[in-house]
């Protein structure tokens, strides 16, 4: 159960029944060039790498497309998707499976047994390994397509394998291994496509649907089976590239930063921008501060999500934490806060950034100190706090005399033998709080800090719209109640 004092609303998943068609036309501002490399147990692959004609300020994401064992070959995709990506400034590597097309060897695929089968998803790592190697190719947005049995393959290769992004299932059989990986991992969004009429390919990739756990998957109802479907299904060309673009192409691009405290630590982070943010047409950014026990990497997902919303993110280790250790140096956890005011001073500087709209994220003992950073700073729009140990005379102070919003989220189950019950301290500064936006969430079971994420799948949706409306101008729909 929870408490909000304001409605918020959050994404829903969708899904999306297409109508028959007969085709549709080829792009036309795209290149294509055959390539070849090898795989780890001596397989030669041949593909079609298709890349936009229209020059890219950097590097570009790309997707691997399997063609489904036994029906097609490579060639399936220069007349569907592969242009289409290009034309969405995707880059599209389209692959014979070994002992298929030109990728042949001793045996044909036909003949192979179970377990050679599984060569394919050394296929698919050995395309990922190709496309890495591009000076074009942003090596960390990668997706892969996957048909009929190369469905599987392409789902086992992305619970391994962290440079795949986002996977498309055609017609697709899943095993109980890759459903388990699905339902137990939300890092990845998976889109099903499937016709009406095909159903053990509709019940797999249902059952995917409805287990997976991240709220970006989806689900299309087409015509026909495998990638024939393209021919026969008005718009699903379209609709498939523009789930790929959003779950892929937006998710900005990330490069690894360092920046110094006013007291000389150097605090190391990871800065991620989204895509169209440079110097004419700059970002609003949110620091990411994380709580006591953990690091940077408890924001990873919400950077991503923040990117597709045009936001970005700045997510740093402080003082003693993660990769930010500093053996000669005491990591007086009082003074994380200048830390904190580092991170803002740090993200503002950045050319790509608009530097007078910046939101904080923290949580548990970071909120104090994210706090007595932002609150008193014009630059700061808004603070969003998860689980408030503690606050102190001089935040106290702010509180009362600071405009800037803040969304207070604390769970009334969660008890310190020290502190008492932390839902108290987070509630405390909600009232303090002399803005009339404020606002407190309050759970009955959402634990403590940033773990509230996992524990409350709807809870990053609710932050995230609040980043939104106040970071980009979007108003609240209805007025606070204090």
């Amino acid at each position: 159960m929870r408490t909000l004092l304001k409605r918020m609303a959050t994404p829903l998943l969708l899904l999306t029944f297409i109508q028959f068609h007969v085709g549709l036309p080829l792009a036309a501002n795209a290149k294509t060039k055959v390539v070849s490399f090898s795989t780890s147990d001596g397989w030669k692959i041949t593909g079609n790498l298709t890349l936009p004609d229209q020059p890219s300020s950097g590097p570009i994401p790309a997707v691997v497309m399997l063609t489904e064992p036994g029906w097609v070959d490579r060639s399936i995709y220069a007349t569907y998707l592969s242009d289409d990506f290009a034309k969405a400034g995707i880059a599209a590597l389209s692959i014979d499976l070994r002992g298929s097309g030109n990728s042949l060897g001793k045996e044909f695929l036909e003949e192979f047994s179970a377990e050679d089968k599984k060569g394919i998803q050394t296929d698919l790592r050995a395309a990922i390994d190709f496309l890495s190697t591009q000076p074009e190719i942003d090596r960390n947005r990668i997706a892969a397509v996957g048909a009929g049995e190369s469905s599987e393959y392409a789902l086992l290769e992305a619970s391994t394998n962290p440079q795949l992004q986002a996977l498309v299932l055609i017609s697709g059989t899943l095993s109980r291994q890759a459903r388990n990986y699905l339902s137990a991992e939300n890092s990845i969004p998976v889109l099903g496509v499937v016709g009406k009429e095909d159903k053990e390919s509709f019940r797999a990739l249902a059952q995917a649907y409805a287990v997976s756990s991240n709220r970006s998957s989806d689900f299309i109802v087409a015509v026909g089976h495998g990638a024939v479907m393209f021919s026969h299904t008005q718009g699903l060309e379209e609709r498939v590239v523009d789930w790929v673009k959003n779950n892929l192409k937006k998710l900005g691009t990330e490069k690894e930063v360092s920046f110094q405290s006013e007291d000389g630590w150097k605090l190391n982070g990871y800065l991620r921008l989204p895509d169209g943010a440079a110097a004419n047409a700059k970002a609003p950014v949110v620091v990411l501060v994380h709580g006591a026990k953990h690091d940077q990497q408890t924001y990873f997902f919400m950077a991503k999500e923040l990117a597709k919303q045009g936001l970005a993110t700045l997510r740093f280790d402080w003082r003693g934490k993660g990769r930010s250790v500093d053996a000669a140096k005491d990591a007086d956890q009082a003074k994380v806060y200048l830390d904190v005011k580092a991170a803002i001073q740090f993200a503002a500087s950045q050319p790509a950034i608009d530097g007078n709209r910046i939101g904080a994220v923290a949580a548990t003992l970071a909120c104090v100190n994210t706090l007595q950073a932002s609150l008193g700073d014009a630059r700061v729009k808004t603070v969003v706090l998860m689980t408030a140990l503690e606050t102190n005379p001089e935040v106290e102070r702010l509180l009362t005399t600071s405009d800037t919003p803040i969304l207070s989220i604390a769970s009334t189950e969660d008890n310190n033998y020290q502190r008492g019950n932390l839902s108290g301290t987070t509630r405390a500064i909600y009232k303090l709080s002399k803005s009339k936006q404020s606002e407190f969430l309050l759970y009955d079971d959402a634990g403590r800090g940033s773990e509230m994420l996992k524990v409350k799948p709807e809870l990053q949706p609710m932050i995230l719209r609040w980043l939104g409306e106040k970071l980009q101008g979007v108003l609240p729909t209805a007025v606070s109640q204090r």
